[in-house]
């Protein structure tokens, strides 16, 4: 089902100039979880393609059952790849099987752990030029986060924004895990942060649910929704809302 944009744009692009972005909202199981590695896949160029999986945010993750999933799954070269060490991730050696990806997978954890072993490195730099090459740049949840542009959440005196992310996609500021919020609308929060800080939108994401956006449209399956937020569009309430199977032109 597709869904039309409303307009006006905000003045710069916020969306991928080129290649695709795929968001996770986190808790990713079943049917959605099958189809997000697959859409990964597929998107980077097939079997053939060379995916990088990085699982710094998650410090329990197993880097041998983080590849079997994309093998079981058709692809044929993928590579594991981790530092918590800036030095590294600043060094030719590191960064050199990011340079011929075609593909790039953050997995879930802790989005502080992300930025401080890779914003401002050489790794950062190569990460986000997936996108350039037509590639495919994908995130769940901490690694969602990590792709847009700022962490927003809940600070000690107000909700608002926590670091700076790697600015993926430029203005937007990734919520996942949106319909386990207690006590709040993160739709709201996120719509007051965003009408005093102006030229940031937000993409608020449910659980089990994913967002594929390239140039010129988004695209979302899985369980729940996901909100556009964006005063300039629509100052009391998302702009637009993408569930299971609908598509929107964002341009």
């Amino acid at each position: 089902m597709a869904v039309p944009a409303s307009s006006p744009q905000t003045r710069q692009p916020w969306w991928p100039t080129a290649g695709t972005v795929v968001l996770s909202g986190g808790g990713l199981a079943g049917a959605t979880y099958e189809s997000f590695v697959r859409r990964i896949i597929a998107l980077a160029g097939g079997p053939a393609a060379h995916i990088v999986v990085i699982p710094t945010a998650n410090p329990g993750a197993d880097p041998a059952a983080l590849r079997r999933a994309f093998e079981a799954r058709g692809a044929h070269d993928v590579r594991v790849i981790h530092t918590l060490d800036r030095a590294v991730a600043n060094s030719e050696e590191f960064v050199k099987p990011l340079r011929t990806a075609n593909g790039i997978f953050f997995t879930g954890g802790q989005t502080m752990v992300l930025e401080r072993a890779y914003l401002g490195t050489l790794a950062e730099r190569e990460i986000t030029a997936v996108l350039s090459r037509g590639g495919v740049l994908a995130g769940d949840s901490a690694g969602a986060i990590a792709i847009g542009c700022a962490f927003l959440m809940w600070l000690p005196d107000r909700f608002g924004k926590r670091g700076d992310e790697f600015c993926a996609l430029p203005h937007v500021a990734v919520s996942p895990h949106v319909n386990l919020a207690r006590g709040y609308v993160t739709d709201t929060e996120v719509l007051k942060y965003l009408g005093q800080h102006a030229g940031t939108i937000g993409f608020d994401i449910d659980q089990n649910t994913v967002l594929v956006l390239d140039e010129t449209h988004a695209e979302v399956f899985g369980d729940g929704s996901v909100a556009f937020v964006d005063p300039n569009r629509s100052p009391s309430a998302p702009w637009l809302r993408l569930r299971d199977g609908e598509r929107a032109d964002v341009q």
